[in-house]
């Protein structure tokens, strides 16, 4: 079936904070419509009409805020979290909600398993969809703070014969380069294909770090007949480098030591031994065939395979305040995971008298995800440290220690899970909008040693919104989450089930006398068996664990004037965490959170064709907290303001130059704390970008 999500007034506000104006009109009508199977709107509502607190980004925003990891696509949005561990070279740090969040490409969820997941090259990306908060729905296996799918570029009819080829280059020895082009294979161009590739290289942030990647996407699309369309997707891509050792001893970072810090650029692992190579794979389909003008079946399915190798040291939290010293460590993966993720569900569209819509849809998806390799987090004593010597002084590292991985593990799990779910959403007399869906879902998971875990569950949703005729959209939603984690936890322990229950109200609101859209949603969610951090190791899961979650989200975006956009963000956020450790705040998340981002369009003289603005980022401060073990508690996090500059010149129809700068004023600060680490923020980034458009 041909899948829809729309770019309505919704989603074009977000966009047009780097764009010139907002669209004529200001209804909710889609401004641009995206056919595509892998979307997670499977009841096709429009995004200003979803009782659910939803953003659709495309790649127009992508490239505009000159976005190069997923972990920067919250920066600007209610309920992120963004880059709380600090900027890294290989992984994506953000949380939605106070938790984590699910991820998929094309609809179908990725592998999420320590250093087994994919890599994400925004160049190769359409557009991201994003829900916020607990949604078991969508694709069975959640996790409680949202979902995230990535949309890969595909070939479009209306794109044939039109490509793109961009350099960009910066700071921290920033550069690269993308290709994307679209062509036809018969004359009807019902056989179409489109190639995206890209490569790019930058130093991290922590002295000696650095990444570098390969990309290469081609996918074909087959239109069988006026009612039935195939498209093939696929990619390779190769990531190699040293990676970031973000962990920053308490003492000697938030709390100084004899007066002193350690430096924000220092590298407390060791980039001498350090180092990653990440090899993904990826093919897939998504299939549609309507059997009525309101009937529709739509299949899709994705095959990942990733190759990881990744040796990383680290320093333990404590630190000798007579030596400075600290115990350093090391963290080791070498091994493989595959995963298959299908999809296959039947959509029947109905109306009835003319005052009721319904969209009812049935499916069942199947997971399989499996990996085997060797694998230590950490090698604790009194068994032998994989580090030699074993010790650092965080002021004055020392490198060149060199590591022996023999003592590694071996770990092998496998992840099973299929489920069924039914969906219904009603309109009644334009007014009246209800949607529920009940889902059941049966997963297994096993380890190697003879450990396993099988649970069934059944998760439930529902939602009201009244559509009133001055564009004040109020609604209710309650929803669930459910997963069974792969991997193991600190304790070597498969984990227990994750459950979450949430209750959503708010407001969507498209006013008259404002050429916009301002959105208001306060949530309450419960997480049981959460990932808390104990004295057995952060990321553990036990039953009886939970974790309390509430929060306020505002967003507000539009047209200043004909010539000013403006979009704001603001979120209060709290999480108690319930642990058999005790009960504490997560110190990682700061109560409050703002953004704000200006641009002007300049139309008249000289500078017309220049859109140029700033955004400002403040995250509040927070205070550490945590069960007895931990140190400093009631000690405060500071707040951080960091200001970003953009501008971007369109030439004429084919070229366009743009300028990013983060952090413009290269703020040193701590992005967050837990109960035993600090992490430090990323530094200035700057970046010059040539586009041609053909």
């Amino acid at each position: 079936m041909k899948k829809y999500f729309v770019y309505s007034a919704t989603a074009t506000a977000v966009m047009l904070a780097m764009q010139p104006v907002f669209a004529e009109q200001n209804d909710t009508e889609a401004l641009d419509a995206i056919e595509v199977v892998g979307s997670m709107n499977k009841l096709e509502i429009n995004p200003f009409e979803q009782a659910k607190s939803v953003t659709v980004m495309n790649q127009a925003v992508l490239q505009e805020q000159h976005i190069e990891k997923a972990d920067e696509l919250g920066r600007y949005q209610a309920g992120f979290t963004n880059q709380a561990y600090g900027s890294d070279t290989n992984t994506n740090w953000f949380r939605i909600r106070g938790t984590d969040a699910t991820q998929s490409i094309d609809g179908t969820p990725i592998l999420q398993q320590g250093f087994y997941q994919p890599h994400v090259e925004t160049f190769g990306l359409e557009a991201v969809e994003i829900i916020k908060g607990a949604d078991s729905m969508t694709y069975g296996a959640a996790l409680s703070g949202g979902l995230i799918n990535y949309i890969s570029k595909r070939p479009h009819k209306d794109q044939i014969g039109q490509g793109e080829v961009t350099v960009f280059a910066g700071n921290k020895n920033q550069r690269g380069v993308g290709v994307d082009y679209t062509g036809r294979l018969n004359a009807d161009n019902s056989l179409r294909y489109r190639v995206v590739g890209a490569y790019s290289k930058t130093d991290g942030d922590w002295a000696g770090t650095w990444n570098e990647t390969y990309y290469f996407a081609p996918s074909l699309t087959w239109d069988i007949s006026e009612r039935t369309q195939l498209t093939l997707l696929g990619s390779v891509q190769k990531d190699v480098g040293a990676p970031s050792s973000n962990f920053v001893p308490m003492t000697g970072s938030l709390i100084r030591m004899d007066g002193q810090k350690v430096g924000v650029h220092t590298n407390l692992g060791d980039p001498s031994v350090d180092t990653e190579t990440n090899k993904q794979y990826s093919l897939g389909y998504e299939f549609s065939h309507k059997f009525t003008d309101d009937i529709t079946f739509s299949s899709n399915y994705r095959y990942t395979y990733i190759d990881n190798y990744h040796l990383g040291t680290y320093v333990w939290s404590y630190v000798d305040p007579t030596t400075y010293q600290a115990t350093r460590d090391a963290v080791f993966n070498d091994g493989k995971a595959t995963s298959h993720s299908a999809d296959n569900r039947l959509t029947w569209n109905a109306k009835f008298n003319e005052h009721i819509d319904n969209t009812l849809v049935v499916g069942v998806d199947y997971r399989y995800q499996k990996t085997d390799g060797r694998y230590q987090s950490y090698a604790p004593f009194p068994q032998p440290s994989p580090v030699t010597p074993s010790l650092v002084n965080i002021f004055n590292p020392n490198y060149g220690v060199g590591v022996d991985t023999s003592v590694m593990p071996h770990v092998m799990t496998k992840n099973r899970q299929t489920g069924f779910y039914l969906q219904d959403s009603v309109k009644l007399f334009n007014t009246v909008g209800i949607s529920a869906g009940i889902r059941h879902d049966r997963a297994k998971s096993e380890e190697l040693n003879g450990q396993s875990i099988k649970k069934n569950h059944t998760s439930y949703s529902g939602s009201i919104m009244y559509y009133s005729p001055m564009g004040l959209n109020p609604y209710f939603a309650y929803s669930e989450s459910f997963r069974l984690p792969s991997g193991l936890s600190g304790t070597q322990r498969l984990y227990d089930p994750q459950t979450t229950q949430q209750y959503e109200v708010g407001v969507k609101y498209l006013p008259t006398w404002f050429d916009g859209l301002i959105s208001v949603a306060a949530y309450k969610a419960k997480d049981k068996g959460a990932l808390v951090s104990n004295t057995n190791g952060t990321g553990n899961s036990v039953s009886g664990d939970t974790a309390d979650r509430k929060g306020i989200e505002v967003q507000v975006q539009g047209n200043i004037t004909d010539n000013v956009s403006a979009q704001l963000a603001y979120t209060y956020q709290t999480r108690f965490d319930k642990t058999t450790s005790g009960n504490y705040y997560n110190p990682l998340y700061a109560k409050h959170n703002a953004s704000v981002r200006v641009a002007y369009n300049f139309t008249d003289g000289v500078l017309s064709g220049l859109t140029a603005g700033a955004g400002v980022r403040y995250v509040g401060k927070s205070k550490i907290d945590g069960a007895s073990w931990v140190s400093y508690k009631g000690t405060k996090v500071p707040s951080y303001t960091v200001v970003d500059l953009f501008a971007r010149y369109t030439i004429n129809e084919n070229w366009s130059a743009q300028v990013n700068l983060d952090n413009v004023g290269n703020r040193k600060y701590i992005a967050a704390c837990d109960g035993s680490y600090c992490y430090y923020g990323e530094g200035i980034s700057g970046t010059a970008t040539v586009s041609y458009k053909f």
